[in-house]
């Protein structure tokens, strides 16, 4: 599930889900600019009212453009938004 803004993220519609895994997608990764890691950390949370927090996966919202008319993102800003995606799974599993 992919969150671009606060009109689509509606949590709810997770519980059709009861038993299967979830990825939330929840860094994007159409530009170089971070999330708030805190804000991210509120999403799963939310998530977690609704389905076991076990279903609940973390990822980035899109995959990294693959040509050069891409995402307009650099090598350094890829690693950072995985390098986010890691420290929020850590925060979540602490």
């Amino acid at each position: 599930m992919e969150f671009d803004d606060e009109k689509y993220c509606n949590f709810a519609l997770l519980e059709k889900r009861q038993g299967q895994k979830i990825v939330l997608g929840l860094v994007n990764t159409q530009s170089d600019e971070l999330e708030d890691k805190e804000v991210l950390l509120k999403r799963p949370e939310e998530a977690n009212k609704h389905v076991d927090p076990k279903q609940i996966c973390i990822a980035t919202q899109y995959v990294f453009a693959s040509t050069e008319a891409g995402n307009l993102i650099s090598e350094e800003g890829q690693w950072r938004k995985l390098d986010l995606v890691h420290e929020l799974v850590e925060s979540l599993n602490a």
